[in-house]
């Protein structure tokens, strides 16, 4: 499977570290420059959809988190012009796992038709239904309702295909639009155990912007406001993907989602 890791130019140690984890792994991997949340262009902050967030109440995207975003979706583009059918997306600030490369091989050839299928979980005391099991040991399967992060998923062309054409502007950070297949209609899988793990560097610029933008935040909205508006949009969510939950956990049980 052609791995693909997202790494900043001067972000020289993280690549160092994901270079000798791939050696000792016996993987190759292809490193992508990441957009420097640092020097984003107007044209660039224009692919924010700014306006809907503040109407739903939402606090301003960190720049950190728009170069996430607009990086992750680079690497997909080029997949969905050149191929190939499947890739894995890593960050470079995570731990890999002596299974990963067992794990890839056996999700290159896995007969469930997934879209993605995250190789981490932020929270892994959320009930997890299996779906199917690996030779590895592993499990595939759903998180109840969903989970968040994405140092580390499986991909294929088509599910990139449509999940660009499905959010044109950034309205979350790229492991919400991913994992909010309520909206996107993707279908999102995890693994369990995981085999990529967060380890959450000090000197994460996404974590330093957040901070600016809740500033900001506090600044410029009604804070009574901001809150119902805020309200309504996590209620709306709250069926929302439970709804989607459950159907998706029908379709399983069905076996729709089988090849």
């Amino acid at each position: 499977m052609r791995v693909f890791v997202i790494n900043l130019a001067r972000a020289t140690a993280r690549r160092r570290h994901m270079l000798q984890q791939f050696a000792k792994l016996e993987l190759t991997a292809e490193f992508h420059e990441a957009v420097d949340g640092q020097r984003l262009t107007s044209e660039q902050y224009g692919q924010v959809d700014r306006d809907t967030r503040r109407r739903m109440g939402l606090k301003p995207q960190a720049d950190g988190s728009i170069a996430n975003w607009l990086s992750q979706r680079q690497v997909m583009q080029q997949v969905v012009k050149n191929g190939p059918e499947i890739i894995a997306i890593f960050e470079d600030d995570v731990e890999l796992s002596p299974d990963l490369p067992p794990v890839l091989v056996e999700l290159e050839r896995c007969p469930l038709a997934f879209d993605v299928i995250k190789l981490n979980r932020r929270t892994p005391a959320k009930p997890f239904v299996p779906c199917m099991q690996l030779s590895t040991g592993h499990r595939i399967g759903r998180v109840r309702y969903h989970d968040f992060g994405c140092e580390g998923y499986v991909i294929t062309r088509a599910a990139a295909r449509r999940f660009l054409a499905a959010t044109p502007k950034m309205m979350w950070e790229i492991d919400q639009a991913i994992n909010y297949y309520w909206d996107n209609a993707l279908n999102v899988l995890y693994l369990d155990p995981p085999v990529v793990f967060h380890v959450g560097q000090d000197d994460s610029q996404i974590e330093a912007d957040r901070s600016a933008s809740r500033e900001q935040y506090r600044n410029s909205e009604n804070p009574v406001s901001a809150l119902w508006r805020r309200g309504i949009t996590g209620a709306r969510r709250y069926f929302v993907r439970r709804r989607a939950f459950r159907r998706r956990i029908r379709e399983d049980e069905m076996g729709v989602g089988r090849k």
